[in-house]
């Protein structure tokens, strides 16, 4: 099971979620942003540093125009500190590799100590056999492996810089280790994007998957920002798409409706403090506020937030990052566990 998640439910907890829920439909419904929670779930930014170069990832292309840089722990756990009593689920990945912040075990225990349920996604390249202890000394609840091919020709065509012996490697020593170890945790999903250069492996991926004893397989859309890249990358099967493709221009298959429950249940926050309203900001251009030094609670229920929440009630289409959102629409085409 992946997520037992009466073991991470408290009564504040369970009150906030309602309050944020009820909030959410109320806002809907009147068509203006009222807020009477906090998040239940947060994405928090170990580092935007990568060392792959995929090609639709900015950090990975070195795109981003906002500062690289690591999250120190001293500002994870006061953050941690304020969130806890409310929050109870925390993607400890925004930008970037997680695992190339070494301080990335602390903040991981430290969140686990407050029984908040910690998720990390990893290309896989720095887990290996020398180190796989000290990785599941200090797991997360649930570890995401991104490997989208099964040789080093379809992996290397999006996955540039790395290898898929390298990512193979380092799987298979997490999964022997944890069951030689006896060991829950970390629940390992194997994450594969399906593209062009892959879609004929899905029958392989299913069987690698069983034979290497992953808990779970996603099979995940293919999120693009050019039209040269939908070409490029896109599946020819057009069921394993999020977008279609129209007179050198491509449109997101999901109706842009003017809500979002994401500026509600979630949060992300950078390495160095700026809060955004959503994972479709990579490089926090809409940035609301930084809490360094402030309250996250403070930002939260700012003026700047709220009037962001009012121009999605509003108006969803005029927020150029919206237009290629996929809140509503269904990016796993397949999930399987094992």
């Amino acid at each position: 099971m992946e997520i037992n998640l009466l073991r991470h439910i408290t009564f504040s907890r369970a009150v906030n979620a309602i309050k944020i829920i009820s909030s959410f439909q109320l806002s809907k419904f009147l068509r203006k942003p009222i807020i009477w929670g906090m998040p239940i779930s947060y994405s928090i930014e170990p580092t935007n540093h990568c060392n792959l170069q995929c090609p639709e990832c900015p950090s990975g292309l070195g795109t981003l125009t906002r500062p690289l840089g690591l999250l120190k722990t001293d500002d994870f756990k006061k953050l941690i500190d304020e969130i806890s009593d409310t929050g109870f689920y925390i993607q400890l990945f925004f930008q970037g590799e997680p695992y190339i912040n070494k301080n990335l075990p602390d903040m991981i225990n430290y969140a686990q100590e407050k029984n908040m349920y910690v998720s990390i996604s990893t290309n896989g390249h720095f887990v290996n056999e020398n180190n796989v202890d000290l990785v599941l000394d200090n797991a997360p609840d649930k570890l995401i492996f991104s490997v989208d091919g099964l040789d080093e020709e379809s992996y290397q065509m999006y996955r540039v810089g790395g290898t898929f012996e390298q990512a193979d490697k380092g799987l298979k020593s997490l999964i022997n280790r944890k069951k030689e170890r006896g060991l829950k945790n970390p629940f390992i999903e194997f994450q594969f994007i399906v593209m062009k250069q892959n879609e004929h492996q899905i029958d392989d991926v299913r069987k690698y998957c069983k034979d290497v004893g992953v808990d779970k397989l996603v099979f995940k859309t293919m999120q693009i920002s050019s039209y040269e890249n939908a070409v490029k990358f896109l599946p020819t099967n057009k069921k394993y798409r999020r977008y279609t493709l129209d007179d050198h221009s491509f449109k997101i298959k999901n109706e842009i409706k003017n809500h979002c429950f994401a500026l509600w249940r979630t949060s992300v926050i950078t390495w160095d403090g700026r809060v955004v309203p959503c994972c479709f900001d990579k490089d926090a251009s809409n940035e609301i506020g930084i809490i360094n030094g402030r309250a996250f609670g403070d930002v939260w229920k700012s003026e700047k937030y709220i009037n962001f929440r009012k121009q999605v009630l509003s108006s969803r289409k005029s927020v150029s990052m919206c237009t290629n959102c996929t809140e509503g629409l269904k990016v796993n085409i397949f999930e399987i566990e094992q």
